[in-house]
């Protein structure tokens, strides 16, 4: 992946109605990741009609989701797959809420994604990863995964880079940083960094608690093994 093919901040910021506004974060052929900052005394409700397979993520406040068929309620770190081709209306039920959409246009899923079917850490079994590493997979493709991660305190990932996926991160509670390679590390803001194929970088929490993150993975490949850890060499 050249770096043409990808954007990284700064993020594109629209405008809504008001306060309310869209925020691009990332845009590639194969995946958009947008933030709707929704303000409920502008803009009480907001239609949705994805032509593609749209996971919606609610990163702060409530909402209700109702489309032809299904209804919804969400709270902080829930989801749902916002039904293709078919209207869905989101109704705010707090004065403010935040969401993360992320649109796959090359991913083939079944029906059940078509029922606004909740999915959160209270609905799928976490597992334990290697230096204690919580992991609740939300969603996961051969080309892709969605998963809420959390990491513990003064917890120091070694550099790796994914071979051919490229990598988003995105903050939900606690401070992260992201070391480089022969640089300093880089704070995560509120957009989240996305780092593309190739690039060396390890996750970093330098509080005293634990850091959660909302993580996703698309590969370029038809499988998303390929993760290679970088060794440092003796001078």
């Amino acid at each position: 992946m050249s770096q043409a093919d990808h954007n990284t901040l700064p993020v594109i910021q629209h405008p809504l109605y008001g306060e309310s506004k869209r925020i691009i974060i990332h845009q590639q052929e194969d995946v958009l990741i947008v933030h709707e900052h929704l303000n409920q005394a502008t803009t009480p409700s907001r239609l949705y009609r994805p032509a593609d397979y749209c996971f919606c993520f609610v990163i702060k406040g409530e909402v209700h989701l109702q489309s032809e068929q299904h209804s919804v309620n969400l709270k902080p770190y829930q989801a749902v797959w916002l039904p293709s081709q078919q209207s869905s209306v989101l109704t705010l039920l707090t004065p403010n809420a935040t969401l993360c959409t992320i649109r796959f246009t090359k991913i083939a899923l079944t029906g059940q994604h078509q029922t606004l079917q909740k999915v959160s850490t209270g609905t799928v079994d976490s597992k334990l990863e290697k230096k204690h590493i919580q992991v609740w997979p939300l969603w996961e493709s051969k080309t892709a995964r969605i998963c809420i991660e959390k990491y513990p305190a003064h917890y120091s990932e070694a550099l790796y880079y994914q071979k051919a996926a490229s990598h988003y991160v995105l903050p939900l509670k606690g401070s992260a940083y992201l070391a480089k390679k022969n640089a300093a590390a880089i704070p995560c803001t509120e957009f989240g960094q996305f780092i593309p194929a190739r690039e060396a970088s390890g996750i970093i929490n330098p509080d005293d608690d634990h850091l959660i993150a909302l993580t996703v993975i698309v590969s370029q490949q038809q499988k998303l093994k390929g993760r290679v850890i970088v060794l440092n060499r003796p001078s």
